[in-house]
């Protein structure tokens, strides 16, 4: 690889992964009728394949994607039909460049391309039957011109030569441009200088080429590609390209002059070339424009010649909008978000400090100036956060655009007919969970596809139709993202993994007869386990279930399977958005904060003696009729329990087990950095990072699988997290005291509980409103709810907390509560109606009872509590 290769490497293989995606997903929808506009932009991106792969000096890139632009301008023409064989071909040579992609990252560069696969492509270009596929690659192309042809395409060559006097063309560009000519396809000259201090010429050059592709086919260019490496002969004069396109002059110069560092760009028709004075490029064919750097570029005064001549630039746009990218390392985004995390973290301190001198009275000048000072640092800093958690979040798009061709390919090797649908593709997630995420699914889609779907004649007999459906959806859930695989098929036998376990001698006969199906289903994470019939290419083996759940779980997700015999499977994998910055439930133990990551956290509860029983030795806790194993983390951490004996359960699941933690207190849920354990530290069972808090005191973060893995048990009912988001008799509720009261707020409408902070009286407010205080970017109400509902005024305590209230899209609101008791699924069957006895001035708030027990909880109205401070939701 020479030098100049290798400096633009990494340009050149950013632009081969976009246009093979671009190649396979047009080629998909050629394959499923698709119309010209998909066979151009297969063309102009094979076209664009190879004049960069020649310019790189890749010869067999180029040999491949120049004889697949031949078999695409066919198509244009009409000379060449679309069919099984042909796509077959074409998706082989954009599997060889995929591989070619693969070996350029090592370093190695292929010569010559696949013999066999250049074969296959002469043939289809000479209408020949395809061996290997044993078909026909379509209708003959048309018959070679007669004989007089020759000399009218000598003539044309002459001609066009004579078009630009200065410039010595390649006898292959002059027969490209005489063919192009004979076909009535509009041939422009197109002459660009750069600026003399542009940065990185040939690059600059390529971006030319690549925009002028994108207006037509560029035909010729002077100097030629493989002399580019050459900067000073790129800066010192203009750059000529001749371009086949059915564009306008000025469509074909307003794309080019969306580039910056240009001196400038000059575009003429050939045909005015030619009937033009030499060396001379006429005004009423192109125009003279000079380029700005700016993003927005505005056109200049013509010239006193064009003046007279205003017809000419009537074409041309005063104003080319253009919206500028920048390609940057990840690394260096790495980087900066680990600024970012650290300047959160020294921020949560800030604002600590600056609660504990507001607590005190302090009411001198640098206090004051402290106190806007930290505000606006705290707008900014959370300003940059999103900013910057924005350039790790990429639309889960560019991974769900692979598969459409592997669910194709798959059911091609296992005889299936599959109709296959992606939804929610605008959905964004991390980057790095983008990479890591992609196996796992193609795992799952590659068992769905040869095991969940039956053959045609199988689902006909069935009475379903032959076509089997594979469905792939991603949608944002709460402060996760959730994606399911959903197909139609035969379903997972609960059964057969109970003997297949058995034979295997993964459980024993007592064990099976114990086990439920749902724990039964369970079981295919176990590696080695499988219940297909025979071992295919595709799958069969036992090996992949595991490894998709170990990988899940490294993620700090959650998988779950849904299944139902003889009608289909649904899996669905939980992921938090990001792996850097993610929000936990804190928790504290004696003396210690624990972090637990809220993507695991199904429901917390305050537990009493009551509930707590010991099974085999062990201890176990019920919850609405259901046993959950009750790990308490003290134990498991060394650490001393609450000397009054009180203490929370917090449920937490991942994959199909759950299990309770036993803490003493529940703190907050709020963003942390996660950061890792020093090297020196090592590994800590049951711990997987920390994070520092805004107190300055460090937070360890709870290792969810490890602890499941010890413990956990899976739950064979409904009333698992994925069946509650879907089941409309059950809603998660958040609940709290006011004064010897509780009450409780759907979920939806929360948005955050946090601890009381220092806040600022408002002048001829309402008694109810207890003051302001600024939370990120915005300025927070807070309201005193115990007005409302008919209790005496609130004092604030330890235990006070804010729940930050969903309002209008302008802002929320908060009130204050003594305490927040725990967050559970509430039944709706298990709420009755308010008693007409209570006052119809703190009935409206009221929309029902919940009766636990001989516990009564009042579920308030959020709607009517809105209205009356003014924020309607």
């Amino acid at each position: 690889m020479d030098s100049f290769a290798s400096t633009y490497l990494s340009v050149f293989l950013d632009e081969l992964e976009e246009q093979l995606q671009t190649l396979d997903h047009a080629i998909l929808e050629l394959e499923n009728g698709g119309e010209g506009d998909t066979v151009q932009r297969i063309f102009r991106a094979a076209h664009t394949l190879k004049g960069s792969s020649a310019a790189m000096g890749f010869t067999a890139i180029k040999d491949v994607t120049h004889k697949v632009e031949s078999v695409f301008d066919l198509l244009r023409q009409g000379r060449l039909t679309v069919s099984g064989p042909l796509i077959d071909t074409l998706f082989r040579c954009i599997d060889d460049l995929k591989k070619q992609k693969e070996a350029l990252k090592v370093g190695q560069v292929d010569d010559k391309a696949d013999p066999g696969l250049m074969d296959a492509l002469e043939k289809i270009l000479a209408g020949k039957p395809l061996d290997d596929e044993g078909g026909e690659s379509g209708a003959e192309p048309e018959t070679a011109a007669p004989n007089n042809a020759i000399g009218n395409e000598t003539t044309d060559e002459a001609e066009l030569s004579e078009s630009s006097p200065g410039i010595r063309w390649r006898q292959g560009e002059l027969e490209e441009m005489a063919k192009k000519r004979r076909e009535n396809v509009p041939l422009h000259m197109v002459s660009v200088t750069l600026a003399k201090e542009a940065d990185m010429p040939t690059v600059r050059g390529m971006l030319v080429h690549r925009a002028l592709s994108e207006t037509g086919e560029v035909l010729a260019i002077h100097p030629p590609l493989n002399e580019w490496d050459n900067e000073e002969l790129l800066v010192s004069a203009p750059i000529s390209f001749v371009v086949a396109s059915e564009r306008s002059a000025s469509e074909i110069e307003g794309n080019v002059l969306q580039l910056s560092q240009l001196s400038e760009a000059r575009v003429a028709a050939i045909d005015d070339l030619l009937a033009s004075p030499v060396n001379e490029l006429p005004l009423d064919s192109g125009t003279t424009v000079p380029a700005s750097e700016e993003t927005e570029i505005h056109m200049p005064e013509a010239p006193s010649e064009a003046k007279e001549k205003p017809e000419a630039v009537a074409g041309v746009e005063g104003k080319v909008q253009v919206q500028q990218t920048v390609r940057v390392d990840v690394k260096r985004l790495e980087h900066l978000l680990n600024l970012v995390g650290e300047l959160i973290i020294d921020n949560t301190r800030l604002q600590e400090v600056r609660k504990r001198l507001d607590t005190r009275g302090s009411q001198q000048e640098e206090g004051a100036l402290l106190g806007e000072v930290a505000d606006h640092l705290n707008r900014v800093i959370a300003e940059l956060q999103e900013g910057m958690m924005k350039t790790r979040m990429l639309p889960i798009e560019q991974l769900f655009n692979r598969f459409p061709r592997l669910v194709r390919d798959l059911s091609q090797q296992a005889g299936k007919e599959i109709h296959f649908t992606i939804e929610g593709k605008e959905t964004e997630l991390d980057r790095t969970l983008i990479e890591e995420i992609s196996d796992p699914l193609i795992h799952i889609l590659r068992n769905a596809a040869d095991h969940g779907l039956e053959a045609p004649e199988t689902r006909e007999r069935l009475g379903k139709p032959r076509k089997g459906n594979l469905r792939l959806q991603a949608m944002h859930q709460e402060n996760a993202i959730v994606i399911r695989v959903t197909d139609d098929g035969r379903g997972i036998d609960a059964r057969k993994i109970k003997q297949k376990a058995l034979e295997r001698g993964d459980i024993s006969q007592e064990e099976a007869a114990r086990m439920s199906d749902k724990e039964a289903i369970g079981l295919i994470f176990r590696s080695g386990m499988s219940t297909a019939e025979k071992v295919t290419e595709l799958s069969g083996r036992g090996v992949g279930m595991d490894i998709v759940r170990t990988q899940i779980e490294k993620l700090n997700g959650l998988i779950d399977i849904d299944t139902e015999l003889g009608q289909g499977t649904i899996i669905s994998i939980k992921l938090p958005l990001t792996l850097a910055i993610t929000r936990s439930l804190l928790v504290e133990l004696g003396k210690h904060t624990l972090a637990i990551p809220l993507v695991h956290v199904l429901e917390t509860f305050q537990l009493s003696n009551a509930s707590i029983q010991r099974v085999h030795g062990k201890e176990v806790c019920t919850v609405r009729g259901d046993i959950y194993p009750l790990v308490r983390l003290h134990d498991r951490l060394g650490t001393e329990p609450r000397a009054d004996g009180k203490g929370y359960a917090v449920m937490i699941g991942a994959a199909e087990k759950r299990v309770c933690l036993y803490v003493d207190k529940l703190v907050a849920n709020q963003e942390i950095v996660m950061k890792p354990l020093s090297a020196y530290v090592g590994q800590v069972p049951y711990i997987s990072g920390c994070s520092i808090l805004g107190n300055g005191s460090i937070s360890l973060i709870l290792d969810v699988n490890s602890v499941m893995r010890d413990s956990g048990t899976a739950k064979d009912s409904k009333t698992d997290e994925a069946a509650l988001s879907q089941s409309s008799r059950v809603t998660k509720r958040v609940t709290f005291s006011l004064g010897d009261q509780q009450y409780a707020l759907d979920i939806n409408q929360v948005k955050e509980i946090i601890r009381v902070p220092a806040m600022s009286q408002v002048g001829m407010a309402n008694s109810e409103v207890l003051g302001v205080f600024s939370l990120r970017d915005s300025l927070l109400p807070v309201f005193d709810l115990s007005r409302y509902l008919g209790h005496h005024e609130a004092e604030i305590g330890e235990d006070s907390r804010i729940i930050v209230m969903k309002g209008t899209a302008d802002g929320h609101i908060g009130v204050l509560v003594d305490s927040v008791a725990e967050v559970f699924n509430m039944p709706e069957n298990e709420v009755e109606p308010t008693p007409s006895s209570i006052g119809s001035e703190v009935s409206r708030y009221i929309r029902g009872i919940h009766k636990k027990g001989d516990n009564l909880t009042f579920l308030l109205q959020a709607d009517a509590l809105l209205d009356a401070v003014g924020c309607t939701a």
